[in-house]
């Protein structure tokens, strides 16, 4: 029997107060499910998922790996497939669906996804999904407070050069609830809070970006509404010290959980994230000077005499912080990566 491998996104918005999901309904077969497609020799689940989401809706999306069910059935008993399915959020909001695949790609209501979707192991799927879903933070959180977080303030993260965009903040976000998770009596509101605001600043630049950041969190009538001034001062000092140039630590808990998040050390992502900044906020130097201005960077935040510090020494980032230190030991090889990035941002 032949193997086949799908992996795809259920997708979830906010729209007027509801939250919405992303339905496909599909030309072959005629029936309405999730986005998703074929894996692609060498591909990981979650890259074949955000790919199949943006051929057949052209939207960018974020996934959330570790919120997934599979799905495992035969098709007229000559092919044995298997189905990944991501929880995600949309990085764009327009949709352009694939005319060759696509007959309707729609927003629906989450009360109506079940009776909507055709099969009975897509509806399985959905509840599998929206069980795990229901564990987490944001679920627990008024959906007015979660749709402005969303709406208002994630969407000004869009005019931000594209290392500080709507995927670095989810990115902060998640790495920031599974840092509170490991430690006692945090509260996990304000860390949710936190990370949506921690680069609001960057609105009015970004060498105070986390002052003005805390003092737009300060002001916002929205987190007046939901939280009281004890709770306020905690998320806007702890907004003030994320930064990682600052040679003290954060005042609180909470002011180390975003700096450590914050920091997120994944060489690849560290590497992606330079070229990104340089290319928007240097377009006028050709490639050879970009890779200097990275790799100078890099040696001078993140080498064995940078300035970053790690104020709770998470495990994920010792390993990362040593991981780029080696890495910046080989020259060949960062350069190589460099330009892989350069190349790719710089269309």
């Amino acid at each position: 029997m032949i193997k086949e491998k799908s992996c795809g996104a259920i997708l979830y918005r906010y729209h007027k107060g509801k939250r919405q999901f992303l339905l496909i309904h599909q030309l072959h077969g005629d029936f309405i499910g999730f986005p998703k497609g074929h894996q692609e020799f060498n591909e990981s689940d979650v890259k074949t998922a955000m790919r199949e989401v943006y051929e057949e809706t052209h939207i960018k999306s974020f996934l959330f790996g570790d919120i997934q069910t599979r799905m495992l059935y035969q098709i007229r008993n000559e092919i044995e497939k298997e189905v990944v399915l991501f929880l995600g959020i949309p990085l764009s909001s327009q949709i352009m669906k694939q005319d060759a695949e696509v007959k309707r790609a729609f927003w629906i209501d989450e009360a109506d996804v079940l009776h909507t979707l055709t099969h009975q192991n897509a509806k399985e799927a959905f509840t599998n999904v929206y069980e795990q879903y229901k564990q987490t933070t944001e679920y627990h959180l008024p959906i007015e407070l979660v749709e402005y977080l969303y709406l208002d303030i994630l969407a000004k993260y869009q005019t931000f050069d594209q290392a500080h965009q709507n995927d670095h903040v989810h990115q902060v976000l998640k790495t920031s609830l599974e840092i509170a998770r490991e430690l006692n009596d945090i509260r996990l509101d304000l860390v949710y809070v936190i990370a949506f605001y921690h680069d609001i600043g960057n609105l009015f630049g970004r060498d105070e970006h986390h002052l003005t950041g805390a003092k737009y969190l300060e002001d916002d009538q929205m987190i007046q509404k939901y939280f009281n001034q004890e709770d306020i001062k905690i998320m806007k000092e702890a907004i003030e010290d994320h930064r990682a140039s600052h040679d003290q630590p954060p005042r609180s808990i909470y002011g180390k959980i975003i700096a450590e998040a914050d920091r997120d050390i994944i060489p690849e992502i560290i590497i992606k994230r330079t070229v990104q900044f340089g290319l928007s906020h240097y377009p006028d130097i050709n490639k050879e000077e970009h890779i200097i201005r990275a790799i100078d960077h890099i040696e001078e935040k993140y080498g064995r005499k940078g300035y970053l510090k790690l104020w709770l020494d998470s495990k994920k980032n010792v390993e990362g912080l040593e991981a780029v230190r080696k890495m910046l030991e080989n020259k060949d090889e960062l350069t190589k990566i460099i330009n892989k990035y350069y190349n790719k941002y710089k269309k």
